[in-house]
């Protein structure tokens, strides 16, 4: 979600990778703007689970006002939202990868927290270093966020099937099986470094139930599933929740 509404970017934006069991896209966060959608949540009423909102930077709001813009849209869906989503990690805005660096990322923190106690979590690309992710790191616990989300899609094109290597050069970020193994490392980072003070929401390359098994043993909390939705169907939450359930063949139950 962005203050501003946006079309997203120009289409084809979506583009499958069957023989890597991956996915490109540079949707470019499409959406009607925050106001819409607090009012959309406003009718609906109360939800039955919990609703996490995951909040972008419009596309024409210059980086030196990106505060406002990401305070704007949380402001106005505060009482909709159980926990926010912080995307500075996307690469499908110009420029929005560049809010993870330290002073833009305190700033931002900082103004987003001063809205209100509900958790903020802080959504990480993959392709960051462990330098770059320990300040991450540090000022998310200076400035008291909730969790972290690992990882968004990545840069990359590391680990493509060759039948799929010429559809790879496809600009946006990648998802699905070649992300599996990058986003397990940046779990297990951050998992290390906090001390498992800092939740941490596992995502990328969740293709089968022993995926999602992998992220909590490297140190998730939870795990969110996207491309293998695509290439394992919905029969993959299932078996991922009787995975990580008590007697689901896992180390400790």
């Amino acid at each position: 979600m962005t203050w501003h509404p946006q079309p997203g970017n120009d289409r084809p934006r979506l583009f499958r990778l069957p023989d890597s069991r991956a996915v490109i896209n540079r949707m470019g966060f499409n959406n009607a703007g925050a106001r819409a959608l607090a009012a959309r949540l406003a009718a609906l009423g109360p939800l039955l689970v919990p609703l996490g909102i995951s909040l972008g930077k419009s596309k024409v709001t210059p980086l030196d006002e990106a505060v406002d813009d990401y305070v704007s849209s949380l402001t106005a869906l505060y009482d909709h939202g159980d926990y926010f989503a912080v995307n500075v990690s996307s690469p499908n805005t110009p420029g929005l990868r560049s809010l993870q660096d330290r002073d833009h990322l305190d700033a931002l923190l900082s103004a987003l927290r001063a809205v209100g106690p509900k958790p903020l979590l802080v959504k990480v690309a993959p392709d960051l270093t462990d330098g770059a992710l320990g300040e991450v790191l540090e000022v998310c616990d200076k400035t008291g966020v909730d969790g972290l989300i690992a990882t968004n899609t990545t840069l990359s094109r590391r680990g493509l099937a060759s039948p799929d290597v010429a559809r790879g050069g496809e600009s946006g970020g990648l998802s699905g099986a070649p992300l599996t193994v990058r986003a397990r490392e940046v779990v297990r980072f951050v998992a290390r470094e906090t001390g498992g003070r800092l939740p941490v929401i596992g995502v990328g390359g969740v293709l089968t139930p022993a995926d999602a098994a992998a992220l909590v043993d490297a140190g998730a909390s939870l795990v969110q599933i996207y491309s293998g939705l695509i290439y394992a169907g919905p029969a993959l939450v299932r078996g991922c929740v009787r995975a990580l359930s008590p007697g689901g063949g896992r180390p400790n139950g």
